[in-house]
């Protein structure tokens, strides 16, 4: 689901976790199971209107994406999930031939004028590090630009 960026899954993949839940099949039903779960988990409390991301309702900041990103940290298979910088999925032709290629993992989130870029470096130095840049009323195309230079001055940091 992903480094395509599948919307489709995502929207039944929230409907499974109420499934899963006992709950009816709804993706409000899932939404408030993934809010559960995260609060519970990670502390934080985001507002999950749907499982794509596409509802503008849906509603997070970067300091809670993060404090999720560093909680999944040592799940064995939620890092190889996410796309490889220069290389797969949506970030395939982004950041190729820069620090960031191969040592960054992130997913993308795309809405007219939102542009959303988060996962991990590992660093020059060696250092792991968890980011989120969640960018409104901005040109997707330019924000896009400025989420790569920050995400290879991460790949860069040798602090």
């Amino acid at each position: 689901m992903n480094p395509p960026s599948d919307n489709f899954m995502a929207e039944m993949f929230i409907k499974s976790i109420a499934v899963a839940d006992g709950e009816l099949g709804s993706t409000a039903a899932g939404a408030d199971a993934i809010e559960e779960t995260l609060l519970d988990q990670f502390g934080i409390e985001p507002t999950v209107i749907d499982g794509s991301g596409l509802s503008r309702s849906d509603r997070t900041s970067p300091r809670q994406v993060v404090a999720m990103l560093r909680g999944l940290a040592d799940d064995p298979a939620f890092e190889p999930s996410l796309a490889v910088a220069g290389r797969t999925g949506t970030i395939a032709t982004r950041m190729r031939g820069t620090a960031a290629q191969d040592r960054c993992r992130a997913k993308t989130g795309t809405l007219s004028d939102v542009s959303a870029l988060a996962g991990y470096c590992t660093t020059t130095s060696g250092e792991r590090v968890a980011f989120a840049f969640l960018m409104n009323y901005v040109n997707v195309y330019g924000a896009r630009i400025l989420q790569d230079r920050m995400t290879t001055a991460l790949a860069k940091y040798t602090g």
